[in-house]
C-alpha cells in the first residue's frame, strides 16, 4: 500500500472516531438534560406543596377579591411605605405565588424546563391563578411597570394555549380508558341540592 492510501484511512479513522465521540457526547448531553428535567420538576413539586406555599395559595383564591374591595389596601400595594404590618404579610403571601409561577415561567421560557412538561402539570392551576392576581397585578404594575410577573403572565398565555390545543387534557389518543363508577353521584347530587336550598 501507498503512503497516499495508510493517510487516507487514518484521516477516515480519525474522522469516525470524532463522530462517534461527538454522537456518544450527545448521548450523554440529552441524558443529564433528563436528570436537570426531573431534578427541577421535583424541586418545584415539592416547593408547591408546603404548607406555606399552600396557605398562601389558599389566601390568593379566597381573600384577595375582597381585600382588592378595600381603596386604603389598593392604595398600599402601590405604596410600598404606606403598608400596615398586617397588609405587609397578607401581600407577602400572594407574592409567594405570584413569585414560584414567575420563576416557573422563567425556567420554562429560557428553556431550562421543558415547555410540553411544565404546561401538562401545571395549565390547570397556572391560569385561574393568573386571573385571581390579574387585579392585584395591574395596580402593583402602576409602579412597577410590565415587567412586573411577566414570566408568571407568559407560562399563564402558554397555558391557555395549551388548554386550547387539548381540550380533553392530554392522554395518549388511541389508548383505552378505565371506566370509573361514580357511585355516590346522585346521593351527592341530592346532598349538593339540599345545601343550596338551606
Amino acid at each position: 500500500m501507498t503512503l497516499e492510501l495508510w493517510n487516507t484511512f487514518a484521516t477516515f479513522g480519525t474522522f469516525a472516531v470524532i463522530a462517534a465521540t461527538a454522537i456518544a457526547a450527545l448521548v450523554q448531553l440529552r441524558h443529564a438534560r433528563g436528570s436537570n428535567q426531573i431534578a427541577a420538576l421535583n424541586e418545584l413539586q415539592d416547593a408547591s406543596q408546603t404548607p406555606r406555599f399552600e396557605a398562601a395559595q389558599h389566601v390568593v383564591q379566597t381573600e384577595l377579591e375582597g381585600r382588592l374591595k378595600d381603596p386604603e389596601f389598593r392604595y398600599q400595594v402601590s405604596h410600598r411605605a404606606a403598608r400596615t404590618i398586617e397588609n405587609r404579610a397578607f401581600m407577602a403571601s400572594v407574592n409567594i405565588v405570584g413569585n414560584f409561577y414567575e420563576h416557573l415561567g422563567l425556567l420554562v421560557k429560557i428553556g431550562l424546563l421543558d415547555s410540553e412538561l411544565a404546561l401538562d402539570f401545571w395549565s390547570g392551576t397556572t391560569p385561574l391563578l393568573w386571573e385571581r392576581l390579574a387585579p392585584y397585578t395591574a395596580i402593583a404594575r402602576r409602579v412597577a411597570g410590565d415587567q412586573l410577573w411577566e414570566n408568571f403572565e407568559y407560562l399563564a398565555v402558554s397555558a391557555e394555549d395549551w388548554v386550547a390545543a387539548h381540550p380533553k387534557g392530554a392522554y395518549p389518543a388511541g389508548t383505552r380508558r378505565i371506566g370509573l363508577k361514580d357511585e355516590w353521584l346522585e346521593v351527592d347530587r341530592q346532598f349538593e341540592a339540599s345545601r343550596a336550598s338551606a
